[in-house]
């Protein structure tokens, strides 16, 4: 997962820390709280080596069910699930079907792409001509665009039809929009106000954000805390991969 992490900010260390922490399952809060603290005093590689490593094992928890996790610490395994295999349950869990083969941030960079579209095609043609014209999108070439796809949307098209500004935007519309029907309106707008105020940049980069976007599933197809823990979490990492891609394709360019 270090791969996964070298994209994080200080913002998204705080995100993910207050994201995950619950009273509801055995996640170690304070530890977390006590590390995110010292990386934002010293901002040390060490500080954040060792942010990284209680951040692993969190989500690692949360990716694996509590008897099983105890079975494999018992067993003297590592008890936590591996990456890849959560990354796999997040998918199912969101009906997206990814490849059989791919790294772990291949694998997860693909989940967010590919649910952001499906989400976006399970839009009425009026929302969706909605979210484009507020990432920009001038309406006449948003209908035009609507009409011409018939329901069926890819990330390439989408690229080649607007730009990579307008495509990233969208992403971040749905995503964002899901988490805060996951982990409910309030708390989602408490943190998000939270970040927002000790990272004015971090508001910019998220963008409007869609609250109504996402269907029922996350409350009929959620059981437990550690599923409405997990799933946000991968999302988010998921978009924050891709920022540092883009970002990395952008200084080549």
């Amino acid at each position: 997962m270090h791969d996964i992490f070298s994209s994080l900010t200080l913002a998204d260390y705080t995100f993910l820390v207050a994201l995950i922490q619950s009273p509801f399952n055995l996640t170690d809060d304070r530890r977390l709280q006590a590390l995110l603290a010292t990386y934002e005093q010293e901002g040390t590689e060490e500080a954040r080596a060792a942010l990284n490593r209680q951040l692993e094992r969190e989500l690692r928890y949360l990716g694996s069910a509590d008897v099983a996790y105890f079975i494999r610490y018992v067993a003297g395994r590592d008890p936590g699930a591996p990456f890849q295999e959560i990354v796999r349950d997040v998918a199912r869990a969101l009906k997206v079907e990814l490849p059989p083969l791919g790294t772990e941030r291949d694998l997860l960079e693909h989940l967010v792409q590919e649910y952001a579209t499906q989400q976006f095609a399970r839009l009425s043609p009026e929302a969706q001509q909605n979210m484009l014209v507020s990432l920009g999108v001038e309406q006449e070439r948003a209908a035009a665009f609507i009409r011409r796809s018939a329901g069926v949307f890819a990330v390439p098209a989408l690229i080649q039809a607007f730009d990579l500004l307008v495509v990233q935007g969208l992403i971040k519309n749905i995503v964002f929009g899901t988490i805060s029907r996951i982990i409910g309106s309030q708390l989602s707008q408490r943190l998000f106000g939270f970040l927002a105020g000790r990272f004015p940049w971090w508001l910019r980069w998220v963008g409007p954000v869609s609250w109504g976007v996402s269907a029922g599933w996350a409350f009929a197809d959620l059981q437990g805390p550690a599923q409405r823990k997990i799933i946000p979490a991968m999302l988010y990492l998921g978009v924050c991969s891709l920022r540092e891609r883009q970002e990395d394709d952008a200084g080549k360019g």
